[in-house]
């Protein structure tokens, strides 16, 4: 019987864990899904991002549809119409930092564990090396995001009632 030739392609199942090689640097990341991360992560900042790309030019253009400012605006509702991008805004901006506490107490205790001990690693160990605790960092920084832009959202909003409407 002849020998199979080894193949040039490397087993996948040489990467998971033994005795011998260590554990993957991001243990909790079964735990989160990955839209849940970056929903946590992006989801203030893209809800304040469409509010502002949308309640400014309708503001602006109720105020200055023209060459010169009005004293009132074009259309009434403005600040409802405003007002309603706040609210949604920050309901979005709200979810998204409910999402990422959740996402961050499931990963907050990930550890490296044994890998890093300094021994010498395979290649593929090594890339693994470079994640270690990856999830649990995109789970703080969407909380610390998501609380940021929750604050800028409510600020933003809260111009409604500070401004007056056009020059009047």
């Amino acid at each position: 019987m002849r020998e199979q030739p080894r193949s040039a392609v490397p087993d996948p199942r040489a990467d998971r864990a033994t005795p011998h090689t260590p554990a993957h640097p991001a243990p909790e990341r079964a735990r989160v899904g990955l839209g849940a991360l970056w929903f946590g992560l992006a989801g203030g900042p893209v809800a304040w991002s469409i509010q502002t790309l949308v309640s400014l030019p309708v503001a602006s253009h109720a105020c200055f549809p023209r060459l010169t400012p009005l004293s009132a605006p074009v259309f009434g509702g403005v600040r409802g119409v405003v007002f309603l991008l706040g609210v949604m805004a920050f309901g979005v901006s709200a979810l998204a930092a409910g999402v990422a506490w959740r996402t961050w107490s499931r990963t907050r205790q990930e550890e490296q564990g044994a890998s890093g001990a300094g021994a010498r690693h395979t290649e593929s160990v090594a890339l693994l090396e470079t994640g270690e605790g990856r999830t649990r960092f995109m789970a703080l920084a969407g909380v610390m995001t998501s609380m940021t832009f929750l604050l800028v959202t409510a600020a933003h909003a809260a111009t409604l009632f500070l401004v007056a409407p056009c020059a009047g």
